[in-house]
């Protein structure tokens, strides 16, 4: 089995319908629709706050995340404004992600256009992400804002199964039908820095620590299909660098989104030396600049594999 093969059937679980993100869009909307209506009830404060952690709770359920804080509070009077105080996720490897704050409030705005919306913050020191969206039925347009977020720090990796730290920065946005996903368009511009994947073992490989200086994700989504504009990780002189194109067609269940990619790839002489076995056994994949080259169809989850170097 490839490296290619090995890595795409460790994400596999992560990438089953179940645990599809526009679901969670979805959730996130109706979410918003609760707390309008307890503002209107005037219901009282510590029974709101007690139902919407509830329903915030059972939407992490399905990714085995459970969610704690050192206090909540809803304000009805200040554009009904529901906040945690540091928020704790633990993570199904029992990870700890201890964050600073998650506000969440309603945009009248769309309300005014017969719509639900809500605006919410997750903070952590000098990181914020920030989600804005707008949505009725299945329809929804959303706006993801990335400030400076360390993925190591924010759980990213560890909810991956990978020890390592990074910053990513940049924005989302998408609209469609999440029940149609072939009606999404949008794109997605986000930049990667000082990455860094700490010594472990991954996928039965015993792996050094692997720097890399930068990456970057510029990529277009035009009627459910995601275009690979300009995708690549490291430079020359990191321990990996890695450049993708062609394209991913989303399905209705992600896990079955067909591929139609090319990959190329690049090690230092570092990851070389501590994986000597990669040159004989991608051999067929090798080009003359001693990188590696693969097509890669089929489904997200079931990935196959052809080497293609450059003639």
């Amino acid at each position: 089995m490839s490296a290619s093969d090995s890595a795409a059937a460790g994400r596999e679980d992560a990438l089953s319908s179940s645990k599809s993100p526009f679901k969670m869009a979805s959730l996130g909307l109706f979410f918003v629709f609760l707390i309008i209506l307890f503002g209107l009830f005037k219901l009282p404060e510590a029974r709101v706050t007690t139902l919407v952690q509830s329903y915030i709770q059972s939407a992490l359920d399905p990714y085995g995340i459970y969610m704690t804080d050192r206090g909540r509070s809803l304000s009805l009077l200040k554009g009904f404004k529901y906040n945690l105080d540091h928020p704790s996720l633990e993570l199904p490897d029992l990870t700890r992600v201890d964050l600073d704050e998650l506000e969440v409030h309603p945009l009248f705005s769309a309300l005014l256009s017969g719509k639900l919306g809500a605006r919410a913050s997750l903070k952590q020191g000098n990181s914020e992400l920030v989600a804005e969206g707008r949505g009725r039925g299945g329809k929804m347009d959303a706006d993801l804002s990335i400030a400076d977020v360390d993925l190591g720090k924010f759980g990213v990796f560890s909810f991956l199964g990978i020890k390592g730290a990074g910053g990513i920065t940049g924005k989302i946005h998408l609209d469609g039908n999440l029940s149609s996903l072939d009606t999404l368009n949008g794109n997605i511009d986000l930049r990667l820095r000082n990455l860094r994947l700490d010594e472990q073992t991954l996928y039965g490989f015993r792996l050094p620590t692997i720097l890399v200086s930068d990456g970057t994700l510029n990529i277009e989504v035009r009627n459910g299909k995601l275009i690979f504009k300009d995708v690549r990780i490291g430079k020359s002189n990191d321990d990996i660098t890695l450049n993708a194109t062609g394209d991913l067609t989303l399905n209705r269940f992600l896990n079955s989104s067909q591929l139609n990619m090319r990959v190329v790839f690049g090690t230092s002489q570092k990851l070389k030396a501590s994986l000597s076995f990669l040159d004989s056994m991608l051999a067929s994949s090798k080009q003359k600049d001693g990188q590696f080259a693969y097509k890669l169809t089929g489904t997200l989850s079931n990935p196959f594999p052809s080497p293609d170097p450059s003639k």
